[in-house]
């Protein structure tokens, strides 16, 4: 075999020893490994204030002295909180509700002065409440506890219609209106989904206890109260 055949074997030998090292690089060599990107969708755990708003159901508390009360299906809980740590908060609250019910005789006008079966009683009940919150969260979705105080407007109000009244009828007979303001209590227990760090879905059940007093209107304290089954979302900042 003269030079030039030894020269092309040799040659041809590193050639594949080359190739050979280059297949068998680490992978880690071969392909860079991804960086590390942060979660945008991962719930943020420093103190931050946030807003909140939502509709709840109302399961009205019943009354001996009263008949056929209803809780609205649409009442309004919206306010504004503050983290403190991932697992306390504080809330400030606005609470509006309402309810229906059967008008008891202690609150119907005088007989002959509203055309007969026209007669139309509602309470609504407005406040402003506290609330502190021991919330525990694990990744997107925080449950939590607590418990508040508040201060609540209630209006006891029946409407009639004028006897011979034949067009635009509502509200045009006597009226019969009564008002109580008092303090109330409550208990909350719900649960955060976090579907970015700042937006919330959030499903809360809120007990409320009132009391209020409407003299002879409606003897005895009322309770006008009751079971909150809420649904909103949540803003933080």
């Amino acid at each position: 075999m003269n030079t030039a055949s030894h020269c092309r074997q040799y040659g041809a030998a590193a050639l594949i020893l080359v190739a050979l090292g280059v297949c068998t690089l680490p992978e880690s060599q071969a392909q860079p490994q991804p960086v590390a990107q942060p979660r945008p969708d991962k719930p943020a755990s420093s103190a931050a204030f946030y807003a909140f708003g939502g509709f709840a159901a109302l399961y009205a508390d019943e009354n001996s002295q009263l008949q056929g009360e209803s809780g609205s299906p649409i009442n309004l809980i919206a306010g504004g909180g503050y983290r403190f740590s991932p697992n306390l908060a504080a809330e400030l609250n606005l609470l509006i509700a309402a309810r229906t019910l059967d008008t008891p005789q202690t609150a119907r006008p005088p007989a002959g002065t509203f055309a007969p079966g026209t007669l139309d009683s509602s309470m609504w009940t407005s406040g402003i409440a506290a609330t502190i919150k021991y919330r525990f969260p694990a990744d997107r979705i925080a449950p939590y506890i607590g418990g508040g105080v508040g201060y609540y407007w209630t209006r006891f109000l029946t409407t009639s219609e004028a006897i011979g009244c034949v067009n635009h009828c509502g509200d045009t007979g006597p009226r019969v209106d009564a008002r109580s303001n008092d303090v109330g209590a409550h208990v909350v227990g719900g649960a955060d989904y976090h579907f970015t760090a700042k937006d919330v879905l959030a499903v809360e059940i809120r007990y409320l206890k009132l009391k209020a007093n409407f003299g002879a209107i409606l003897p005895g304290d009322v309770d006008t109260g009751g079971t909150f089954f809420w649904m909103g979302y949540r803003r933080y900042f």
